[in-house]
């Protein structure tokens, strides 16, 4: 018995060995991860500096107008995207054989989906601020980078294939060149106007960007193919992620529209810079479900055991990286916002201070949603979106006209902490994935990278 626990033990310890050092999957994983992750930071700064200087040009006021239309398309965004990343991925590593079939199905949809909503936009705004030309104008011109943002399907082919280095060759030189013409624009004192025009463009040019590093890595475009079954499949499994999708990012931006609707556009220009800083770094955990998506995929089909092992220990990574970033942001939140945007914003130092702690949520979320992928609870997860946007929009409704800004931000953390633990907690179905969420809060100490 001792020689067979000796035996077992140095076996576990060989596969750990050749797990985390030799495996070719874990290689390429780790090399798509440190391509993300420059990517990434490289963008943050840029953005940082870039948005930095456009709010400090713009001011609160005209801050605000720019952050109320963002908000306000950002809202109908997963009607155009249609929830289907993780499910085009997820097919492309079960089925490459098919992937032109899956790719050119998704993009169809993805294209008629990005037309309906510019048409609902444009319907909800005219319904909403029915005397206010300029909104409707920005809102509109927003808009219309849903058509091009239908390329995206092509981010999904590289992503499936931990291959995204070339998303960062498209999507970095369509960030660089439109943050020189927003530079040059604010050096010569542009309109409002001109930058939210610039914000379209930039996703007709990472579009182009797509399609040349697409064709250059010897795939075309041409090969894809069209079929109405696998449309129907991918509806069929998207539809629950859109509305889920929808709800949750209602709870990410209803905040400004309603604080612009019971408050001032000044109000929504305070928060939105708050906003601006916290926002950004949701970019960690992305680059790192991008990443292991694939492998969880994978791993679950060969052990569960090790499946949830893993899962565990990812929720243990999300907590240690969010308490990271939001401890700091909230002790030196008022550094952070003078450096940034100087006095006129001083105001926004105290509403970052406690907005920065969303990002908690924001974490445990991306990392949740590999689990709902992976087994296919996209019902379960609508069931938790719409319950806490329903919190959400109730306790915003109630709590902006008596305490304000800190009225939404109370509202913001009721509606997240609904989404992502209450309904899973009361749910027997999800009932490992809420304890591999409570396991990962309260053993955070033992995450290892050994998993």
């Amino acid at each position: 018995m001792a020689l067979s626990g000796i035996l077992k033990k140095e076996i576990h310890q060989y596969r750990q060995f050749e797990l985390f050092n030799f495996s070719p999957t874990l290689k390429k994983a780790l090399s798509n991860l440190t391509w993300l992750s420059v990517d990434r930071v490289v963008r943050l700064f840029g953005a940082v500096i870039i948005n930095a200087w456009l709010t400090r040009y713009l001011g609160p006021e005209r801050n605000g107008i720019f952050g109320y239309a963002l908000a306000f398309v950002g809202i109908f965004s997963p009607l155009a995207v249609m929830g289907m990343d993780n499910i085009v991925i997820r097919d492309i590593v079960r089925d490459l054989r098919n992937k032109d079939e899956i790719l050119g199905s998704a993009f169809l949809l993805r294209l008629i989906a990005s037309v309906v909503t510019i048409f609902l936009v444009v319907v909800a705004i005219l319904v909403l601020r029915p005397e206010d030309k300029a909104m409707q104008v920005m809102v509109m011109m927003l808009s219309v980078g849903f058509i091009f943002q239908s390329f995206d399907v092509i981010d999904y082919w590289f992503q499936s294939q931990v291959q995204s280095k070339y998303i960062v060759y498209a999507k970095n030189s369509a960030f660089f060149l439109l943050g020189a013409v927003k530079i040059i624009c604010l050096l010569i004192g542009a309109d409002l106007f001109v930058f939210v025009v610039a914000n379209t463009v930039e996703f007709i040019v990472a579009s182009i960007g797509l399609i040349f590093v697409y064709t250059q890595t010897g795939q075309s475009i041409r090969l894809w193919k069209i079929k109405l079954e696998r449309a129907k499949t991918l509806l069929r499994d998207s539809w629950p992620i859109i509305i889920t999708q929808l709800a949750l990012f209602a709870q990410s931006r209803i905040d400004q529209v309603m604080i612009g609707e019971f408050m001032t556009t000044k109000d929504v220009g305070l928060y939105s810079a708050a906003q601006k800083i916290s926002e950004p770094l949701s970019f960690i955990p992305m680059i790192i479900i991008s990443s292991v998506f694939p492998v969880l995929v994978k791993t679950k089909e060969w052990s569960e055991k090790e499946y949830y092992s893993r899962l565990t220990n990812l929720y243990r990574l999300m907590f240690i990286l969010s308490m990271a970033i939001c401890i700091p942001f909230a002790i030196f939140s008022k550094s952070i916002v003078f450096l940034l945007y100087g006095d006129q914003f001083a105001a926004s130092a105290w509403i970052l201070s406690f907005v920065i702690w969303t990002r908690f949520y924001a974490f445990y979320g991306v990392a949740r949603s590999v689990y709902i992928s992976a087994e296919n609870l996209f019902r379960h997860s609508l069931i938790s979106s719409l319950a806490g946007v329903s919190v959400s929009i109730l306790s915003n409704y109630l709590l902006i006209p008596k305490l304000g800004i800190y009225g939404s931000i109370i509202s913001t953390h009721l509606g997240f902490l609904v989404t992502i633990f209450v309904v899973d907690g009361l749910s027997s179905r999800t009932k490992e994935n809420f304890s591999a969420m409570m396991k990962g809060v309260f053993t955070f100490y033992k995450f290892r990278l050994a998993a």
